[in-house]
């Protein structure tokens, strides 16, 4: 029985495997269709389900009858289809299953076929008999044809017709003797009927599926099936009992199953007419609302009136205060940029791009340079600033030993290379770090944070190492000013938001067309609000007036449309049109612990933002937790700054500045850097101020 588990997975994944392709390749299409609107439930889509139920013998043992109500003739039945529908009446389907056929006759007047001779007898015997079936099977829905095809409709049936085949084992009894009297699928015994081609031996025969389902539709995307099937085996052989006539040469089963289907991949209108299209709205942004059966939505576009191709930055970028380790090593990791001896007079933090990882993260090169420069621009301030000092804390999940073997490891690089006196180094080892990253948040990503843990914190007193206004354990080193070119700077995004949506809609996506009639596509979306640069619709146009038409997918079936007008006009900055950035580093799922950074604000940014200036500011996660939380998360860690920046002007007297704000969460498209380690990780907590002249 073993062996025969084993062969039937390989089965069943052989033919998972098989659709798989055909699956991803619907997905694909259905991505792309759906960006063009037109992924309305319809007649065409794919779908995999998972079904149970009971089956039941309809041959010899049970006296022929469609319904066998002797003791002990009930089997079962489950398995797996993945399922094609062409057309809102056509579908073929791939169906596995495994089951179990049994019967019991007791005092039976049969006629017992034995080389063409009858011979009358009365007869009290039992069987059983696996079966393991693969089927192709057409589906033709009936209530579609009839009566037309509505997304909306709970209730449709089909009609089922298909060919397959069968691989069953089984045993015949004497009930009086107590004894076997036949076997099928079974290779040495003289009691074997049949033949011996399926998997482990199996009797392997052709069959004939009819049969009647009925589609309970729960939403777009999941429905309920209940199927009644009848199977014609090619063969006499099942219940291992020749039939009670010569002429009765194959035997026949039924089931009764009833299942879960998950569609997708929708390709077609099924009822072009029940798409609700709300008339064109003029303004930039869009005000007015809808309402579809359920939640309100509310479609806005905020594109800047001037999209900047580029912009110098001057960038004032924090040093996170933390060097993270890799499981199992207490050694420096070789992402970090270590230096020789002779390398150290050469050092300069503002040329830091000279010294680069050998590993370095795709995303924002520059800036992780600077980071993973962290040592040396340490080395190189306590060279520069002989009164100051520092203590070392590593933790580990090993344990304190473990830990501050990691610390010496810094402190060896530090007095070896840099010449620092030992004296001025604290080591200090401990099982978890002073601000831990691990929470019981009951997060999947719990493993991310335990990465994080494995570090060393470097801790001081000394304000020449350390962010302005600023101390305790979690306080960064004061910061690098970088010049960069942004060729898509962050006030140059269009946003699109639909209000809502999330409750509303299963998906949206964008159909943005020019005046030329030049159509761009976007989406599928499930969260409610996307940026994306000016220049992907733009392209190399100078500027241009366009049709921006969001596309519901409500999850009553209704598609919804809405459009608004937008102008977009792109725009060279001068060259000496620089722009300041500052960034401000969060603990994580902290959004309130920005306290420590009034002054900072108050007193280093504020004095940076000109007269009539614009201050843009966004704010991020990692990819650690829920996605909607995290876009609030965002949010919320971006009103903050807001706040304190906004009340600060005030107190100056001033409100002459505008805002602009945004919670981009944890979208990999926007974030400042990449998730793969802890450090992109941190930096990703944060919120980004640019000062625009």
């Amino acid at each position: 029985m073993k062996n025969f588990s084993i062969c039937l997975y390989k089965v069943m994944i052989v033919i998972l495997v098989a659709i798989m392709p055909f699956a991803s390749n619907a997905q694909n299409e259905t991505e792309e269709v759906n960006a063009k609107a037109n992924a309305a439930p319809s007649h065409s889509y794919w779908s995999i389900g998972l079904f149970g139920g009971v089956m039941q013998f309809n041959g010899d043992l049970s006296k022929n009858l469609l319904l066998n109500l002797y003791p002990k003739t009930v089997g079962y039945n489950v398995g797996l289809v993945a399922t094609k529908q062409f057309t809102r009446v056509i579908g073929v389907r791939a169906r596995i299953a495994y089951g179990k056929v049994q019967s019991r006759v007791e005092g039976k007047w049969a006629w017992e076929y034995k080389d063409g001779n009858g011979i009358p007898q009365f007869i009290s015997q039992s069987f059983e008999s696996t079966i393991l079936e693969t089927d192709l099977q057409l589906t033709v829905n009936w209530i579609n044809w009839i009566m037309g095809c509505k997304p909306e409709r709970f209730f449709s049936s089909y009609l089922i017709a298909g060919i397959g085949m069968d691989q069953s084992k089984g045993t015949m009894r004497d009930i009086l003797l107590d004894k076997e009297i036949s076997s099928l699928g079974k290779k040495g015994t003289d009691l074997n009927v049949g033949n011996t081609n399926g998997i482990d031996g199996r009797d392997m025969r052709l069959k004939l599926v009819a049969g009647i389902g009925f589609d309970l539709n729960i939403n777009k995307n999941f429905s309920i099936p209940i199927e009644f099937t009848w199977r014609w085996q090619n063969s006499d052989y099942l219940d291992m009992t020749l039939g009670g006539a010569q002429e009765v040469v194959n035997d026949m089963y039924s089931s009764a199953t009833i299942g879960l289907t998950y569609k997708f991949g929708y390709t077609g209108g099924c009822n072009k007419e029940k798409e609700m299209v709300l008339e064109e709205m003029e303004v930039l942004v869009v005000p007015s609302a809808i309402v579809v059966p359920g939640p309100k939505v509310r479609f806005l576009v905020v594109a800047p009136r001037n999209i900047p191709v580029e912009r110098k930055a001057r960038e004032i970028f924090p040093i996170r205060n933390y060097v993270f380790f890799d499981l199992g090593s207490t050694e420096i990791p070789a992402r970090y940029v270590l230096l020789s001896k002779d390398q150290v007079k050469d050092f300069k933090e503002d040329q830091v791009e000279l010294f680069t990882p050998k590993n370095l993260s795709g995303r924002s090169t520059r800036q992780m340079v600077v980071y993973y420069n962290i040592l040396n621009i340490l080395g190189d301030r306590m060279v520069k600033n002989l009164t100051t000092t520092i203590k070392l804390v590593g933790s580990s999940e090993k344990g304190p030993e473990d830990g501050r073997a990691m610390a010496v490891s810094i402190q060896r690089y530090l007095v070896s290379i840099f010449g620092i006196d030992p004296s001025r180094i604290i080591i200090e080892g401990r099982d978890e770090p002073k601000i831990p990253s691990e929470q019981q948040i009951g997060s999947m990503e719990l493993g991310l944070l335990r990465e994080e843990d494995r570090r060393v914190s470097i801790e001081s007193n000394s304000p020449a190492l350390l962010m302005e206004f600023q101390s305790g354990p979690g306080t960064p080193l004061k910061p690098v000013e970088i010049i960069a070119l942004q060729t898509a700077p962050l006030d140059s995004y269009v946003s699109f938001t639909a209000e809502g949506a999330k409750e509303a809609f299963s998906t949206w996506s964008l159909e943005i067309m020019d005046k030329t009639g030049k159509v761009l596509y976007f989406g599928p979306y499930m969260q409610e609000s996307v940026s994306m640069p000016g220049k992907s619709v733009l392209g190399d146009l100078p500027e241009g007036d366009y049709k921006v038409t969001m596309i519901g997918q409500a999850k009553n079936g209704i598609t919804v449309m809405m459009d608004t007008t937008v102008n977009m006009v792109r725009w060279t900055p001068p060259i000496n049109d620089e722009m300041t950035r500052f960034s401000i580093i969060y603990e994580f799922n902290e959004s309130k612990a920005i306290a420590m950074y009034d002054k900072y604000l108050t007193d280093i940014v504020i004095p940076k933002i000109p007269e009539g200036g614009t201050v843009t500011i966004h704010g991020y996660t990692d990819i650690i937790g829920d996605e909607t939380y995290n876009q609030k998360l965002s949010l919320a860690r971006a009103n903050d700054v807001r706040n304190i920046i906004e009340n600060g002007l005030l107190k100056a007297g001033r409100s002459d500045v505008k805002f602009v704000v945004y919670g981009f969460g944890e979208d990999q498209n926007l974030s400042p850097f990449e998730n793969k380690f802890p450090e992109e990780r941190c930096y990703n907590r944060s919120v980004i101020i640019d000062i625009i002249p």
